[in-house]
């Protein structure tokens, strides 16, 4: 099987995949993306290389069509359209990925001979991330669920959530900005107005206030200036150090948490932008709702969001951190308790 790189479509095997795709009946297509899929749950052991690559091709094009999904670019991916495919392929393909990387896989096998075996890992951990993104609730109830949760396992971090904000002032900072707020910031903002103090409340940067969001806004904008290293993109692809349309909608030590109001399919998803690199988005999230709604499912249900799980620490507070730790600053730490036996989400 000739490889060039660690995509799901760049490998003979894909190709050829993409282009039987291409000479079906197009009512067909989703069908045979179905059985790429299941083939892989079917195999015997070890996961022949051809299957795998075939099923992460499949995973891809169901990814294509999901919220946070990245289109199929690729020259060797389907050249013809594909239908909109069922939304049980969404775990269907979760499943595939995970089988595909499990041991026996003669694909894992191979690529973990080669130095670019992380880069394909994290290519298939990303296709699964969007697969597994939760139909989005409105921001007020994830907010409720959030602070239902603390007022029962972490009152004392409850009681750092800062009341809504005024109306009024989150109309000036859009008129400060240059631009309207997203709805669910808008909501999220009339639930609370950031924190009142420095707390590891949500698994990425703490939530600003309005002045917070309008502070941190002016000072990139101001730093980035008329500074075509900073405001413009050096590769296709990639993001510049600031624009001036994103909103920091949460910040710690200069890092944020950013929503992208630029123009397009893409207006509205979150990324990160670090005081010391560039903005990035491909491990984002599709909008603040989905966010909210993991972070709420996490408590709920247990679970990770972004790599991080939750806790107590010794104190009583809500900490997010990664899974397996056991203290933090000589002290322990505790599993968060869930408020809820675990359910199957609804897709959107």
């Amino acid at each position: 099987m000739g490889t060039w790189d660690v995509g799901p479509f760049d490998n003979d095997t894909a190709a050829d995949f993409c282009a039987f795709l291409d000479e079906a009946a197009e009512a067909d297509r989703p069908g045979l993306i179905r059985d790429a899929l299941a083939r892989v749950l079917d195999a015997d052991d070890p996961l022949d290389q051809h299957l795998a690559v075939e099923a992460v091709a499949a995973a891809a094009l169901v990814t294509a069509q999901c919220p946070g999904g990245q289109p199929v670019t690729s020259v060797y991916g389907p050249d013809l359209p594909i239908p909109v495919l069922p939304d049980d392929l969404r775990d269907i393909a979760v499943f595939a990925l995970e089988r595909v990387v499990a041991e026996p896989s003669e694909l894992r096998e191979l690529w973990a001979e080669t130095d670019k075996y992380l880069y394909w890992l994290r290519t298939l951990q990303l296709l699964r991330r969007v697969l597994t993104f939760p139909a989005p609730q409105p921001v007020s109830r994830s907010w409720a669920r959030i602070d239902t949760w603390m007022r029962q396992h972490a009152p004392a971090s409850y009681a750092l959530l800062a009341p809504p904000a005024d109306p009024a002032e989150v109309e000036a900072a859009q008129h400060a900005m240059g631009m309207r707020f997203p709805t669910d910031l808008l909501e999220s903002l009339a639930c609370h107005n950031g924190l009142t103090h420095w707390a590891n409340l949500l698994p990425d940067q703490p939530p600003m206030s309005v002045t917070g969001i309008l502070d941190h806004w002016q000072m990139c904008v101001e730093i980035a200036g008329d500074d075509t290293d900073l405001t413009e993109s050096s590769e296709p692809g990639e993001e510049p150090w600031w624009h001036p349309l994103w909103i920091p909608w949460a910040q710690s030590d200069g890092d944020s948490h950013i929503i992208d109001m630029r123009e397009g399919p893409k207006q509205g998803r979150l990324g990160n932008a670090a005081h010391d690199d560039s903005g990035h988005f491909n491990d984002g999230w599709p909008c603040l709702a989905t966010y909210l709604t993991a972070v709420a499912d996490a408590l709920d249900h247990g679970g990770e969001v972004d790599g991080d799980v939750p806790y107590l620490t010794a104190q009583g507070e809500l900490w997010w951190t990664f899974a397996n730790e056991t203290g933090l600053n000589g002290e322990p730490l505790t599993p968060a308790p869930t408020t809820a036996a675990h359910s199957t989400r609804p897709r959107p």
